[in-house]
């Protein structure tokens, strides 16, 4: 294989395109402040930090690949290949099982190098802290691998969990700390991680449902699934509200979220009011990159 054509194959299996996954690091260092971000120190752990995440979860999308063709789930969901960020090389042939299991192996060496750096350099950490980062990393890689999380219906906790530790485990591994402030940017920016899936899960019913993966839409009936959304969705906005009411949030947040707030009635009104579910799921990305640049720039500009 040309080294073009072998770069492509990997960087799909990984999903590096999706870049939304791991953007949320970006909310956890503006929590930080200014003068963190002058300490050389804090800096080489953001940055050490970062390359581990990108590996859980570059590792996590290439174990859920080679799962989904194993158990017939891709050839179930994806054989039109008609879904934005998302191309699977193995089901295409592009590359071997073999082969992707090799660069996980690179992936696990390059994240747990990384993740060995940034602890050295945060050193010494409460044991809280350690147990909840490393716990969150494993929660992640078994996904679709391993315990297959996603396929007894934990799939959106999950990738919650994922989403939400993109927030927190800079911020709390550069200070030892947490703070209310990081707790709810963490589960706002965990949700919009979740509500994309829903949508994803919800098209993928049937084809789910065929091959054993039994995810909350697989398992329940299609009025079901949509109270189930709107639930999330409202939970999120109460939470929000709650937020804003206590000064956990600055007011100003409310400006910088109300065009997220916007794209997610679209993003109901695709999915609930529409069915069409991949268009909701491409949606929930672009909240991903709305929400978590206006959370970054209220925490830099304006803080609570």
């Amino acid at each position: 294989m040309p080294a073009l054509g072998w770069l492509r194959a990997r960087l799909a299996l990984g999903k590096f395109k999706i870049v939304e996954l791991w953007l949320g690091f970006f909310v956890g260092v503006s929590l930080l402040g200014g003068d963190a971000l002058r300490d050389g120190r804090v800096l080489a752990i953001l940055g050490a930090i970062l390359v581990t995440g990108i590996a859980v979860i570059a590792a996590t999308c290439s174990l859920d690949d080679i799962t989904g063709v194993r158990d017939g789930v891709d050839q179930a969901n994806h054989s039109n290949g008609a879904r934005w960020g998302v191309a699977k090389p193995i089901l295409t042939g592009d590359l071997a099982e073999r082969s992707a299991f090799s660069f996980v192996r690179v992936l696990g060496a390059v994240g747990a190098a990384a993740y060995a750096v940034a602890l050295a350099l945060a050193w010494p950490l409460p044991a809280w802290l350690l147990v909840t980062m490393t716990a969150m990393m494993v929660i992640a890689l078994n996904y679709s691998y391993g315990l297959k999380l996603s396929y007894h219906g934990a799939g959106e906790l999950v990738i919650f969990i994922g989403g939400a530790g993109t927030v927190f485990v800079p911020y709390a591994l550069a200070t030892r700390s947490i703070s209310a402030a990081v707790i709810v940017s963490a589960i706002l920016v965990g949700a919009w991680h979740a509500q994309v899936v829903v949508f994803s899960n919800t098209n993928d019913r049937a084809g789910d449902r065929a091959t054993q993966r039994m995810t909350i839409a697989a398992r329940t009936s299609p009025r079901g699934n949509k109270i189930y959304i709107a639930s999330l969705f409202a939970i999120v906005w109460a939470t929000t509200a709650v937020a804003l009411a206590t000064h956990v949030l600055s007011p100003w947040t409310i400006a910088a979220l109300a065009p997220v707030w916007g794209l997610q009635l679209y993003q109901l009104w695709s999915g609930l009011g529409r069915d069409q579910w991949l268009r909701a799921r491409l949606a929930g990305f672009r909240v991903l990159r709305v929400g978590i640049l206006a959370l970054t720039l209220v925490n830099f500009l304006a803080p609570s």
